[in-house]
């Protein structure tokens, strides 16, 4: 029995049409194990920019205090060391944003931003940081103000317990 052409031609449609759906679905897997790849950077870069910033400050011994001094009592500052609070803790809020819109898009998982933004309910009843964010609120895009704002107004962690054992160290020298 011979082939026709015409028959030759179907089978080879029915072929393609096979081929292109195994194609599909080994492009749906590899979406999805680019997506999980995107979101695991996404989160190592995030977590490892906040972390540069903790360690940075954590290591610097002027840095540390000055921290601590403008964060707790920002009229003891001068002008120059307020600017370099601000500075530095601006930074900070930059990368606090970025984690907000990174969840926005889908590419940070939820709980890392709110574990990250965490240490803005940490020293949020603080009048350092109560002075930086109504300095600076105004240069953050719209929602995360709002993000922030939110934060503040919450019962989150209250930021006597996160310098506590700091200000009991120091009490007890």
């Amino acid at each position: 029995m011979k082939f026709k052409l015409s028959e030759y031609a179907q089978t080879a449609e029915i072929v393609g049409a096979f081929a292109i759906v195994l194609s599909l679905i080994f492009v749906g897997f590899q979406l999805n194990d680019n997506a999980k790849a995107t979101r695991s950077a996404t989160a190592n870069a995030t977590v490892a920019s906040m972390s540069s910033w903790y360690i940075a400050t954590g290591q610097s011994e002027q840095a540390s205090a000055l921290f601590l001094n403008a964060t707790e009592n920002p009229d003891a500052l001068t002008r120059e060391q307020w600017f370099q609070y601000v500075i530095n803790l601006h930074g900070l809020m930059l990368n606090y944003q970025n984690s907000y819109f990174l969840v926005e898009e889908g590419t940070l998982d939820l709980e890392i931003r709110d574990s990250l933004t965490a240490g803005i309910a940490a020293v949020k009843d603080q009048p350092g940081f109560g002075r930086y964010w109504q300095q600076r609120k105004a240069t953050f895009f719209l929602e995360f103000q709002n993000y922030v704002d939110e934060i503040l107004a919450s019962d989150q962690v209250n930021s006597t317990g996160l310098y506590k054992d700091v200000v009991t160290e120091e009490e007890n020298n």
